[in-house]
């Protein structure tokens, strides 16, 4: 069994910027993670950097909100990504390792709900050619 050290909410905005400012705004947030070409924030607490808020670009990413669950280890993803698989269930978004080193896939729960599932690798599990 994974273990989960973070659930972190994940919202869609029609209006990315506008949901960046009203968060760090009202709630005193800072970015943490941008990437302007697909419309993503991860926003997070200063003094409790485990809470975190993801914001997709509703037009960009066309997943319905949800969660994303960090399982710790990039090859806990894999398991989870064949349990998944093995249930069924839809994956709306390809396992795939990110360039700064992030290993996830998304898919859809039972219930309707997008699943990020999400862990860092750690230096020695880096590939040159992640995807």
């Amino acid at each position: 069994m994974a273990n989960v050290p973070r659930i972190i909410p994940a919202i869609t905005s029609r209006d990315v910027a506008a949901a960046e400012a009203l968060y760090c705004g009202i709630l005193g947030l800072e970015v943490a993670m941008r990437d302007e070409d697909s419309g993503f924030r991860m926003l997070r607490s200063p003094s409790n950097p485990s809470a975190q808020l993801v914001i997709n670009d509703d037009g960009a990413v066309a997943l319905p909100p949800g969660l994303v669950i960090d399982v710790g280890e990039a090859g806990e993803v894999d398991r989870v990504h064949a349990s998944v698989s093995g249930m069924g269930l839809p994956v709306v978004d390809a396992l795939s390792t990110r360039d700064w080193g992030i290993r996830r896939f998304s898919f859809v729960d039972t219930q309707g709900v997008c699943v990020t599932v999400v862990a860092h690798e750690s230096p020695a599990e880096r590939s040159p050619e992640a995807n």
